[in-house]
């Protein structure tokens, strides 16, 4: 595991755009595991590196029901899943999904807890959480890389409002 740095956030503005720029160093074959409760911008941030990697959706949502959503038209294909509905290791298993966590693409995981379970490699977890207060729009961004290609996405990152 290398070294967790930590970013602030004050809008769901700063949290796409600190998406987008993380997106210009990632390679293919990068897992980012998105991680907080339930309205901490994981889909917010996973909005910005779909559209840093040049994909034009204007219309990225967690894929909740679907599991996966798939973006083909940048510069890497991304897979965004969303496993909060999974019950099970197996549940994923069979669904057949995990291949893609090998591919050439971009993961994109909200919700990773099972696939932690299975084993993951080199991935970066991004842990989001939210502040309690109004206006409810700070937020503290963690990068916590496991591995050297996760690594170097966060190695030549930067933001203005480091923690």
């Amino acid at each position: 595991m290398g070294n967790m740095i930590h970013f602030e956030s004050r809008s769901e503005e700063e949290t796409e755009a600190m998406g987008y720029h993380l997106a210009q160093g990632i390679a293919p074959g990068s897992r980012l595991l998105l991680c907080g409760t339930v309205g901490t911008g994981k889909t917010v941030f996973a909005r910005g590196i779909i559209h840093g990697l040049g994909h034009q959706d204007d219309y990225v949502t967690s894929p909740t029901f679907t599991l996966v959503n798939t973006y083909t038209e940048g510069r890497l294909p991304v897979y965004h899943f969303d496993l909060y509905r999974l019950g099970s290791v197996d549940e994923w298993l069979q669904s057949g999904l995990a291949d893609t966590l090998d591919g050439t693409g971009v993961c994109l995981i909200e919700w990773p807890e099972l696939v932690l379970e299975q084993g993951l490699g080199d991935y970066l977890k991004v842990s989001l959480t939210a502040d309690d207060q109004a206006p409810y729009t700070h937020r503290v961004i963690q990068f916590i890389p496991h591995g050297p290609l996760s690594q170097g996405i966060i190695d030549h990152f930067s933001w203005p409002h480091h923690g």
